[in-house]
Protein backbone atom coordinates (compact mmCIF):
# COMPACT_ATOMS: atom_id res chain seq x y z
CA UNK A 1 0.00 0.00 0.00
CA UNK A 2 1.20 3.28 -1.05
CA UNK A 3 0.72 6.35 1.15
CA UNK A 4 0.69 9.93 0.06
CA UNK A 5 2.06 12.27 3.00
CA UNK A 6 1.16 15.82 2.26
CA UNK A 7 3.65 18.15 3.62
CA UNK A 8 2.36 21.15 2.41
CA UNK A 9 1.28 24.81 3.82
CA UNK A 10 -2.27 25.55 4.48
CA UNK A 11 -3.79 29.05 4.23
CA UNK A 12 -4.61 30.42 7.46
CA UNK A 13 -8.34 30.46 7.80
CA UNK A 14 -9.35 30.00 4.22
CA UNK A 15 -11.09 27.00 3.68
CA UNK A 16 -11.73 27.96 0.18
CA UNK A 17 -8.09 28.07 -0.54
CA UNK A 18 -7.00 25.25 1.12
CA UNK A 19 -9.63 23.36 -0.40
CA UNK A 20 -8.10 24.22 -3.97
CA UNK A 21 -4.94 22.95 -2.56
CA UNK A 22 -6.20 19.69 -0.89
CA UNK A 23 -7.40 18.96 -4.73
CA UNK A 24 -4.43 19.94 -5.99
CA UNK A 25 -2.62 17.34 -4.10
CA UNK A 26 -4.83 14.81 -4.57
CA UNK A 27 -3.93 14.98 -8.02
CA UNK A 28 -0.42 15.21 -8.22
CA UNK A 29 -0.31 12.12 -5.44
CA UNK A 30 -2.05 9.75 -7.75
CA UNK A 31 0.08 10.82 -10.51
CA UNK A 32 2.83 9.36 -8.01
CA UNK A 33 0.88 6.05 -7.57
CA UNK A 34 -0.05 6.67 -4.56
CA UNK A 35 -3.31 4.70 -3.30
CA UNK A 36 -4.45 6.94 -0.66
CA UNK A 37 -3.35 10.84 0.64
CA UNK A 38 -3.17 11.67 3.83
CA UNK A 39 -3.02 15.56 5.06
CA UNK A 40 -2.18 17.33 8.07
CA UNK A 41 -4.99 18.17 11.27
CA UNK A 42 -7.47 20.30 10.34
CA UNK A 43 -6.39 21.13 6.72
CA UNK A 44 -9.59 23.66 6.42
CA UNK A 45 -8.35 25.94 8.39
CA UNK A 46 -4.49 25.26 8.80
CA UNK A 47 -5.35 24.60 12.20
CA UNK A 48 -4.90 28.39 12.53
CA UNK A 49 -5.76 30.63 15.60
CA UNK A 50 -8.73 32.80 15.75
CA UNK A 51 -6.75 35.48 16.94
CA UNK A 52 -3.24 36.10 18.44
CA UNK A 53 -2.93 34.51 21.79
CA UNK A 54 -5.49 31.99 20.95
CA UNK A 55 -3.48 29.06 21.95
CA UNK A 56 -2.41 29.98 25.27
CA UNK A 57 -6.05 32.03 26.12
CA UNK A 58 -8.56 30.26 23.77
CA UNK A 59 -11.65 32.27 25.70
CA UNK A 60 -10.38 35.66 25.94
CA UNK A 61 -13.72 37.62 26.58
CA UNK A 62 -12.17 40.05 23.98
CA UNK A 63 -12.37 38.36 21.36
CA UNK A 64 -15.93 36.64 21.18
CA UNK A 65 -16.38 37.98 17.28
CA UNK A 66 -13.24 36.61 16.00
CA UNK A 67 -14.11 32.85 17.97
CA UNK A 68 -17.26 32.67 16.35
CA UNK A 69 -16.18 33.37 13.35
CA UNK A 70 -13.56 30.80 13.48
CA UNK A 71 -16.02 28.13 15.09
CA UNK A 72 -18.75 28.99 12.49
CA UNK A 73 -16.21 28.42 9.49
CA UNK A 74 -16.19 24.82 10.21
CA UNK A 75 -17.80 22.15 7.69
CA UNK A 76 -20.78 19.57 8.03
CA UNK A 77 -20.30 16.25 6.59
CA UNK A 78 -22.66 17.00 3.79
CA UNK A 79 -21.26 20.39 2.82
CA UNK A 80 -20.02 21.06 -0.47
CA UNK A 81 -16.76 21.20 0.89
CA UNK A 82 -16.48 17.48 1.91
CA UNK A 83 -18.78 16.69 -1.09
CA UNK A 84 -15.94 18.33 -3.07
CA UNK A 85 -13.81 15.71 -1.61
CA UNK A 86 -15.33 13.05 -1.95
CA UNK A 87 -15.53 14.01 -5.89
CA UNK A 88 -12.05 14.25 -6.09
CA UNK A 89 -10.89 10.93 -4.36
CA UNK A 90 -13.31 9.60 -7.32
CA UNK A 91 -12.14 11.46 -10.14
CA UNK A 92 -8.63 10.37 -9.31
CA UNK A 93 -9.68 7.01 -7.91
CA UNK A 94 -7.45 7.82 -4.85
CA UNK A 95 -8.16 7.20 -1.23
CA UNK A 96 -8.54 10.48 0.81
CA UNK A 97 -7.72 11.21 4.87
CA UNK A 98 -8.98 14.43 4.62
CA UNK A 99 -9.06 16.45 8.30
CA UNK A 100 -11.46 19.32 8.92
CA UNK A 101 -12.82 21.56 11.49
CA UNK A 102 -16.23 20.01 11.53
CA UNK A 103 -19.91 20.95 12.94
CA UNK A 104 -22.77 19.43 13.77
CA UNK A 105 -26.05 19.84 15.68
CA UNK A 106 -24.54 19.32 18.95
CA UNK A 107 -21.08 20.22 18.46
CA UNK A 108 -18.03 21.69 16.95
CA UNK A 109 -15.01 19.24 16.28
CA UNK A 110 -11.28 17.70 15.00
CA UNK A 111 -12.75 15.70 12.62
CA UNK A 112 -10.09 13.05 9.82
CA UNK A 113 -12.59 11.03 7.28
CA UNK A 114 -11.25 8.24 5.26
CA UNK A 115 -12.89 8.37 1.55
CA UNK A 116 -12.56 5.53 -0.56
CA UNK A 117 -11.73 5.38 -4.46
CA UNK A 118 -15.50 5.88 -5.00
CA UNK A 119 -15.81 8.79 -3.05
CA UNK A 120 -17.76 6.74 -0.08
CA UNK A 121 -17.00 8.04 3.17
CA UNK A 122 -15.77 4.51 5.10
CA UNK A 123 -14.54 6.48 8.56
CA UNK A 124 -15.68 9.59 10.18
CA UNK A 125 -13.30 10.12 13.28
CA UNK A 126 -13.60 13.24 15.72
CA UNK A 127 -9.96 13.51 18.05
CA UNK A 128 -10.15 12.12 21.16
CA UNK A 129 -7.43 13.59 22.67
CA UNK A 130 -8.32 17.04 22.00
CA UNK A 131 -6.06 19.71 23.27
CA UNK A 132 -8.01 21.20 26.13
CA UNK A 133 -5.02 23.19 27.49
CA UNK A 134 -5.06 25.05 24.44
CA UNK A 135 -7.25 26.23 21.76
CA UNK A 136 -8.75 22.58 20.93
CA UNK A 137 -10.54 23.23 24.52
CA UNK A 138 -13.91 25.40 22.36
CA UNK A 139 -14.19 21.88 20.82
CA UNK A 140 -16.07 18.57 21.82
CA UNK A 141 -13.68 15.69 21.85
CA UNK A 142 -14.54 12.71 20.41
CA UNK A 143 -15.58 9.52 22.28
CA UNK A 144 -14.43 6.34 19.92
CA UNK A 145 -11.72 4.97 18.23
CA UNK A 146 -12.50 3.67 15.27
CA UNK A 147 -10.87 1.45 12.26
CA UNK A 148 -12.84 0.94 8.65
CA UNK A 149 -11.79 -1.72 5.55
CA UNK A 150 -9.74 0.17 3.28
CA UNK A 151 -9.64 -2.19 -0.08
CA UNK A 152 -8.65 -5.63 2.07
CA UNK A 153 -6.15 -3.66 4.06
CA UNK A 154 -7.70 -2.50 8.34
CA UNK A 155 -6.85 1.62 8.83
CA UNK A 156 -7.61 3.38 11.96
CA UNK A 157 -6.80 7.47 12.56
CA UNK A 158 -5.28 9.09 16.03
CA UNK A 159 -5.00 12.82 15.32
CA UNK A 160 -2.03 14.40 17.07
CA UNK A 161 -2.32 14.71 20.69
CA UNK A 162 -4.22 11.07 20.38
CA UNK A 163 -0.48 10.19 19.37
CA UNK A 164 1.02 11.09 22.79
CA UNK A 165 -1.42 8.30 24.77
CA UNK A 166 -0.54 4.63 23.95
CA UNK A 167 -4.38 3.79 24.61
CA UNK A 168 -4.61 5.19 21.41
CA UNK A 169 -2.58 2.84 18.94
CA UNK A 170 -3.44 0.05 21.83
CA UNK A 171 -7.28 0.38 20.72
CA UNK A 172 -6.86 0.66 17.18
CA UNK A 173 -4.74 -2.25 16.94
CA UNK A 174 -7.36 -4.29 19.18
CA UNK A 175 -10.32 -3.05 16.83
CA UNK A 176 -8.10 -4.91 13.85
CA UNK A 177 -5.78 -1.91 12.73
CA UNK A 178 -3.09 -2.89 10.70
CA UNK A 179 -2.34 0.66 9.69
CA UNK A 180 -2.61 3.81 12.08
CA UNK A 181 -2.77 7.28 10.17
CA UNK A 182 -2.01 10.30 12.19
CA UNK A 183 -2.80 13.82 10.41
CA UNK A 184 -0.82 16.03 12.97
CA UNK A 185 0.04 20.31 13.36
CA UNK A 186 2.71 20.40 15.98
CA UNK A 187 6.49 20.59 16.40
CA UNK A 188 7.99 17.05 15.74
CA UNK A 189 11.43 16.68 17.59
CA UNK A 190 13.05 12.98 18.18
CA UNK A 191 10.81 12.61 21.34
CA UNK A 192 7.43 12.60 18.74
CA UNK A 193 9.34 11.29 16.01
CA UNK A 194 10.56 8.23 18.62
CA UNK A 195 7.02 8.00 20.37
CA UNK A 196 5.46 6.76 16.68
CA UNK A 197 8.06 4.11 16.28
CA UNK A 198 7.54 3.11 19.10
CA UNK A 199 3.75 2.58 18.59
CA UNK A 200 4.52 0.59 15.12
CA UNK A 201 6.73 -1.56 17.20
CA UNK A 202 4.70 -2.27 20.28
CA UNK A 203 1.25 -3.31 18.27
CA UNK A 204 2.41 -4.38 14.92
CA UNK A 205 1.08 -2.15 12.85
CA UNK A 206 2.33 0.64 10.39
CA UNK A 207 2.18 4.11 10.86
CA UNK A 208 1.96 6.88 8.71
CA UNK A 209 2.01 10.63 9.82
CA UNK A 210 1.58 14.26 7.76
CA UNK A 211 2.46 17.37 9.41
CA UNK A 212 2.95 20.83 7.91
CA UNK A 213 6.17 22.65 7.06
CA UNK A 214 8.21 24.71 9.38
CA UNK A 215 11.04 25.23 11.03
CA UNK A 216 10.95 22.37 14.17
CA UNK A 217 7.96 20.96 12.81
CA UNK A 218 7.31 18.48 9.58
CA UNK A 219 9.12 15.08 9.72
CA UNK A 220 6.05 13.54 7.99
CA UNK A 221 7.30 10.34 8.38
CA UNK A 222 6.27 6.67 8.20
CA UNK A 223 7.29 3.53 10.05
CA UNK A 224 6.99 -0.25 9.61
CA UNK A 225 5.99 -3.10 12.64
CA UNK A 226 8.67 -4.98 11.29
CA UNK A 227 11.89 -4.56 13.88
CA UNK A 228 13.19 -7.97 13.65
CA UNK A 229 14.19 -10.60 10.34
CA UNK A 230 13.33 -13.94 10.89
CA UNK A 231 16.37 -14.61 12.66
CA UNK A 232 15.91 -12.15 15.20
CA UNK A 233 18.24 -9.62 13.40
CA UNK A 234 17.33 -5.51 14.28
CA UNK A 235 15.97 -3.85 11.64
CA UNK A 236 15.40 -0.09 11.07
CA UNK A 237 11.80 0.55 10.41
CA UNK A 238 11.60 3.78 9.40
CA UNK A 239 10.17 3.83 5.87
CA UNK A 240 10.15 7.50 4.76
CA UNK A 241 10.86 11.05 6.37
CA UNK A 242 10.77 14.46 5.59
CA UNK A 243 12.77 17.24 7.24
CA UNK A 244 11.27 19.50 9.00
CA UNK A 245 10.75 23.07 6.51
CA UNK A 246 10.36 21.70 2.93
CA UNK A 247 7.16 21.28 1.26
CA UNK A 248 6.63 18.38 -0.39
CA UNK A 249 4.80 14.72 -1.22
CA UNK A 250 6.44 11.79 0.02
CA UNK A 251 5.37 8.08 -0.42
CA UNK A 252 5.21 5.46 1.98
CA UNK A 253 5.41 2.36 0.44
CA UNK A 254 3.99 -0.87 3.20
CA UNK A 255 4.43 -4.08 2.20
CA UNK A 256 1.20 -6.07 3.24
CA UNK A 257 2.75 -9.18 2.83
CA UNK A 258 5.33 -8.82 5.04
CA UNK A 259 3.61 -7.07 7.54
CA UNK A 260 0.98 -9.80 7.79
CA UNK A 261 3.57 -12.46 8.06
CA UNK A 262 5.73 -10.43 10.33
CA UNK A 263 2.00 -10.07 12.63
CA UNK A 264 1.68 -13.68 12.58
CA UNK A 265 4.50 -14.90 14.11
CA UNK A 266 5.66 -12.23 16.35
CA UNK A 267 5.33 -11.90 20.36
CA UNK A 268 4.18 -8.31 20.66
CA UNK A 269 0.50 -6.71 19.73
CA UNK A 270 -2.18 -9.02 20.94
CA UNK A 271 -0.07 -12.27 21.78
CA UNK A 272 0.58 -12.30 24.74
CA UNK A 273 -1.20 -9.74 26.81
CA UNK A 274 -2.87 -9.82 30.22
CA UNK A 275 -5.98 -7.98 29.88
CA UNK A 276 -7.55 -9.15 33.41
CA UNK A 277 -4.44 -7.15 35.12
CA UNK A 278 -5.18 -3.59 33.27
CA UNK A 279 -8.39 -2.80 35.38
CA UNK A 280 -6.44 0.23 36.59
CA UNK A 281 -6.55 1.56 32.93
CA UNK A 282 -10.25 2.66 33.13
CA UNK A 283 -9.95 4.35 36.19
CA UNK A 284 -11.53 7.98 36.41
CA UNK A 285 -10.11 9.52 39.51
CA UNK A 286 -7.27 11.99 38.62
CA UNK A 287 -4.52 12.83 41.53
CA UNK A 288 -1.60 14.78 42.01
CA UNK A 289 0.34 15.64 40.24
CA UNK A 290 -1.30 15.41 37.19
CA UNK A 291 -4.48 17.75 38.30
CA UNK A 292 -5.18 21.04 36.31
CA UNK A 293 -7.22 23.73 36.14
CA UNK A 294 -10.15 23.86 33.78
Amino acid sequence: MNIALVQKSAVPNNKGRNLERLVQSVSEASSMGADLVLFPEMWSNGYAPPFDGAFDHPTHPAFEKERKAWLENAVTIDSDYVRTIRETAAKYRIGVCATFLSKSENAFQNTAVIIDRTGQILLNYAKVHTCDFSLEKLLQHGSEFKVCDFEGIPLGVMICYDREFPESARILMLKGAEIILVPNACDMNPARINQLGSRAFENMVGIAMANYPRKGWGGSCAFSPIVFDENGNYLDNLIARADDASEAILIASFDMDKIRAYRERETWGNAYRKPAAYSDLVRFEVNRPFIRDK
